[in-house]
């Protein structure tokens, strides 16, 4: 059995906070778009405060006014996944783990009416994929890719309706195992290093979240066309008159015009165990079909299937 010479542990401690700290550094341009992107935000949510006398304000609220889409691969939250591959005609002999561990938290939050408010806050993610090739044999475990994410948002709850505005900036970069493995000793171009300004809108109700985003790459670091699209479907629902256990279940599906529209469908469905909102854990058979959501080759057509299992360890709504 080889061991992968970086762990999750590692990636996390080292290499995310190395790369943030150089791209805020060293990126003056992305510094300057993410401030004032910060400082736009802020002065006009500010001046709606001060225009509706009867508002509140609360620093550092717990949860989100919008929803986390549990399905999106790049959602910052906390789940790690395990799938079968399918590509090229055939099953490979591999196995990849995909795991994420990012928050979503904000820094204000404007009450206006009792179904009525917004906030300001930010977003940061690392996501590592991990493939184990000849799982039934000789094991070898390979980090595959690190892809990491930064981003301002903007939400706003008005009764069942919910608005969300980001922008983000993801990099995607392979592992050094990956490289060292398949004898990569060049540059290769990167289309997985852009910026993104996105709207989403979502319903919820009782059991049933329902929501749609479009974005547009602003800023690519290699020639990539512009357009994202995603939308998709939640449903919970309590299991007898338990409020601990429930039924989960889902289905996204993401559009990207680089890669002409093709969707990418992934649907899950499974339990979740614990009160709303307080440290569930959500354990879900996952079935992914389309381009690969991670890495600079996003244009191999694979399928994955598994199971994934998220963890909430802050309040989420």
């Amino acid at each position: 059995m080889c061991a992968s010479k970086y762990t999750v542990f590692q990636v996390l401690l080292i290499e995310y906070p190395q790369h943030y700290v150089k791209m805020l550094i060293f990126g003056p341009e992305m510094k300057k778009v993410l401030i004032s992107t910060l400082l736009i935000l802020f002065s006009w949510s500010s001046y709606s405060f001060c225009q509706d006398t009867a508002a509140t304000a609360t620093w550092f609220p717990k949860g989100n006014l919008y929803p986390t889409i549990r399905l999106d691969y790049r959602e910052s939250q906390i789940y790690g996944s395990v799938y079968a591959m399918y590509a090229s005609n055939q099953w490979q002999n591999r196995v990849f783990g995909n795991f994420s561990v990012g928050l979503r938290s904000n820094i204000i939050r404007w009450h206006h009416a009792p179904k009525r408010a917004s906030e300001l806050g930010f977003e940061l993610s690392v996501f590592p994929q991990f493939i184990f090739n000849d799982p039934f044999g000789q094991l070898e475990t390979s980090l595959f890719d690190v892809e990491f994410k930064i981003g301002l948002h903007y939400q706003y709850r008005l009764d069942h309706w919910r608005f969300r505005g980001r922008l983000y900036h993801i990099s995607a970069h392979l592992g050094d195992d990956y490289l060292f493995r398949n004898g990569i000793d060049a540059f290769i171009d990167n289309p997985r290093i852009y910026e993104v300004v996105d709207f989403s809108v979502a319903w919820v109700a009782s059991h049933w979240q329902i929501y749609a985003t479009s974005g547009i790459i602003i800023h690519s670091a290699y020639e990539r066309k512009p357009f994202l699209g995603q939308t998709g479907v939640q449903f919970v629902y309590p299991i007898g008159k338990k409020n601990w256990l429930r039924w989960v279940s889902g289905v996204n599906v993401n559009i990207e015009q680089e890669q002409d529209f093709r969707p990418g469908i992934r649907i899950s469905g499974g339990i979740g165990m614990g009160k709303k909102g307080r440290f569930p854990v959500t354990i879900m058979a996952d079935y992914y079909n389309g381009y690969m959501p991670y890495s600079l080759y996003n244009n191999i057509l694979i399928q994955w299937i598994g199971a994934t299992m998220w963890f909430s360890p802050f309040r989420t709504d």
